[in-house]
């Protein structure tokens, strides 16, 4: 499988901080570039689909979005993947031509937020007028804030979606969510493990953040700072798809959701899971048959066919 061409872009937010990306167009949707090198549209009813990586993601490193860049660009669909400040584990970034580190170890959640409509706003700027957002895992609940923050109802593709505060819940047991927030914030940590990294920064035992996932191949820890760590515990992550103590919410954006029949970081019984975002989201329209895991190995090219079909119904 090899992924159809596309170049790189680079996207500034309002902080000024450099997202990268990989834009796919079709020649059907632009005639050339302009002064600035950006790809004038021929056809305003483009749809773009804008890619939203998951915790310690990046814009390429999912297999399925080798399959949707070329599948989407055959059916009339252009697509966006970037990196949000908080790809990867660590990572170097720049805020104009200041150097800092980034990424999933010391990023705060919510400046994935800025990430996102930086991105919304380039390709309107580029003249897309048929926005659809795409997260996958930790990224579905940062469209979902996105969503829930702007009036424009923004299409929303959710793939694998998690409830992290269960998932979170199991890995720190007996200790309880809010217990670990505040014994954190005392600066109590356990005993029995050192912190991970560079002492330049402030990082937490590797035990204090993970999955014990249904499978050993979905059970990790995970590595990250004590400011990123409770900028997750405290955000919108924690707070929506919860099933048990979260926020009640409803969005009328209309939502395709994929659950994969062998995801190994779902901590419900499918069923319900499915109740929950039925309840949630009042327009939506499952993939939920695909015996495949949490990256959608194996029904890649199956799954995009259907998500192919269900945008070009939103017309």
């Amino acid at each position: 499988m090899r992924s159809h061409n596309g170049r790189l872009v680079t996207i500034r937010t309002t902080e000024r901080f450099e997202i990268i990306g990989m834009l796919f167009q079709s020649e059907s949707s632009y005639k050339g570039t302009d002064v600035n090198e950006k790809h004038i549209l021929t056809d305003f009813n483009t749809p773009i689909v804008i890619h939203v990586h998951g915790n310690f993601g990046n814009f390429y490193q999912n297999k399925f979005l080798w399959y949707m860049s070329e599948m989407y660009l055959q059916n009339g669909i252009d697509f966006l993947s970037i990196n949000l400040s908080s790809h990867d584990g660590l990572a170097e970034g720049y805020y104009g031509v200041q150097l800092k580190y980034v990424g999933g170890g010391v990023a705060d959640y919510e400046a994935s937020q800025l990430d996102i409509e930086a991105a919304v706003q380039y390709v309107q700027e580029l003249g897309y007028k048929n926005v659809v957002l795409q997260g996958h895992s930790l990224g579905c609940d940062k469209i979902i804030e996105f969503a829930m923050n702007h009036e424009h109802l923004f299409p929303l593709i959710l793939l694998s979606p998690v409830d992290s505060y269960a998932v979170q819940s199991n890995w720190i047991s007996p200790e309880s969510v809010e217990e670990q927030i505040e014994r954190i914030k005392k600066g109590l940590y356990p005993q029995e493990d050192k912190p991970w990294g560079s002492a330049d920064l402030d990082w937490l035992p590797n035990q204090e953040y993970g999955a014990k996932g249904g499978t050993q191949e979905w059970t990790y820890e995970i590595p990250i700072t004590k400011e990123a760590l409770l900028s997750i515990l405290e955000g919108a992550a924690f707070k929506y798809l919860n099933v048990k103590t979260g926020d009640p919410f409803t969005l009328e954006n209309r939502t395709f959701a994929y659950l994969g029949k062998r995801d190994g970081l779902q901590m419900h019984r499918h069923e319900d899971w499915v109740e929950f975002l039925q309840h949630s989201f009042t327009h939506i329209t499952f993939a939920q048959d695909l015996d495949a895991d949490h990256d959608i190995v194996g029904v890649e090219a199956e799954l995009t066919e259907r998500i192919i079909k269900w945008i070009h119904q939103l017309k």
